[in-house]
C-alpha cells in the first residue's frame, strides 16, 4: 500500500494518511489506481494532514481520478474557475 486507509463506519468512508497531495506533477499511476480503488470500496475518502493545496493543484488532482464538472457560476472568491465555492 502506498497510504494507510483506516475505515470511518463500516461500509462507508474511509481516512487515509501517509502521503502528501502536495507537489506539483501529476500523481503516479499506481497512486491514482488506489485511490479510485479505494474510492470505490469505500465511496467517501478523507485526506487527513494535508495543509491548504492551491485550486490549481485541487483541479489537477481531480482531473487525474475522472472528468471535472464545472457550473456556470464562478464565485469571486473560489481559488480556482473549475471549484464551485460553497460558504454562507
Amino acid at each position: 500500500r502506498l497510504y494507510q486507509v483506516t475505515p470511518i463506519l463500516p461500509h462507508f468512508g474511509a481516512e487515509v494518511r501517509g502521503f502528501s497531495l502536495d507537489g506539483d506533477g501529476p500523481l503516479s499511476e499506481e497512486l491514482v489506481r488506489q485511490i479510485k480503488d479505494d474510492m470505490t470500496e469505500y465511496r467517501v475518502l478523507v485526506f487527513k494532514g494535508q495543509g491548504k493545496l492551491s485550486g490549481a493543484r485541487q483541479v489537477q488532482i481531480s482531473q487525474q481520478l475522472g472528468e471535472v464538472e464545472s457550473t456556470f457560476y464562478k464565485h469571486p472568491k473560489s481559488p480556482h474557475p473549475d471549484i464551485f465555492r460553497v460558504s454562507n
